[in-house]
């Protein structure tokens, strides 16, 4: 199966920085190339191709906002959770995200995490939106900024990140859980963020060393999780 990225920033982000990544690249007839992408385009000899609307829309789902642009890259390699270590840094920051469904959701996560530096992203290999093409174009094009790390039991992984130090901290409403303005995430940390319809389950909201909860106005009672993680890494990156 061959995996395609579209999209003008997306694709341009990826020709920029991850031109390792490409196979080829494809740009609808009548649209052109940026002056700059065009030069790293014929100074790197990726293979590109213009096409007809047909042909060129033969090449991904029909109805997608490809903005003239497509680019065919390499299968998407996710890191193992053994694999994946950097003890120089004292306050490493990962996201552990619990069944995300919607690919627009994951892929905002992605790029918000990019932006703020975080370290890695742990998601299951079931029950989980995976790395697609429509996930790619909402990171941006910054799906290889951020190492994505695949486990088959998102348990055992946590139970992995306490051995190596770290704090796990739940994003989660209850009568226990504290305001994050009220933690100092000053160490290691793992945050979950939960399913857009049911949020974190029971199990790891158990093993999380703390909960916390974003107030809001009283007009707004809950947040759309990729919103939640910009205002959650935000306040992180204050610390």
């Amino acid at each position: 199966m061959k995996n395609y990225i579209y999209g003008k920033n997306a694709v341009e982000n990826i020709i920029k920085n991850f031109r390792v990544e490409i196979k080829q690249v494809f740009i609808l007839k009548g649209h052109s190339f940026d002056p700059e992408i065009y030069k790293i385009i014929k100074e790197n000899k990726i293979e590109w191709f213009s096409l007809e609307k047909k042909e060129f829309n033969a090449l991904i789902k029909e109805g997608v906002n490809h903005q003239g642009l497509i680019a065919q890259v390499r299968d998407f390699t996710y890191l193992e959770l053994k694999d994946f270590h950097d003890n120089s840094k004292l306050n490493q920051k990962v996201l552990i995200l619990d069944k995300i469904q919607d690919p627009q959701n994951f892929g905002s996560i992605i790029r918000t995490a990019s932006l703020f530096g975080v370290d890695g992203i742990i998601i299951q290999e079931t029950n989980q939106v995976q790395v697609t093409p429509a996930v790619m174009k909402a990171s941006a094009g910054t799906i290889y900024n951020v190492p994505i790390i695949k486990v088959s039991n998102l348990k055992s992984a946590i139970s992995v990140l306490k051995d190596r130090g770290f704090w796990v901290y739940s994003s989660y409403l209850s009568d226990e859980s504290v305001p994050i303005e009220d933690i100092d995430f000053d160490k290691k940390s793992a945050i979950i963020l939960g399913n857009e319809g049911k949020g974190i389950g029971n199990k790891l909201v158990e093993m999380s060393d703390f909960s916390f909860k974003i107030n809001t106005t009283n007009v707004i009672d809950s947040l759309n999780v990729s919103v939640a993680t910009g205002i959650i890494l935000f306040e992180l990156s204050k610390k």
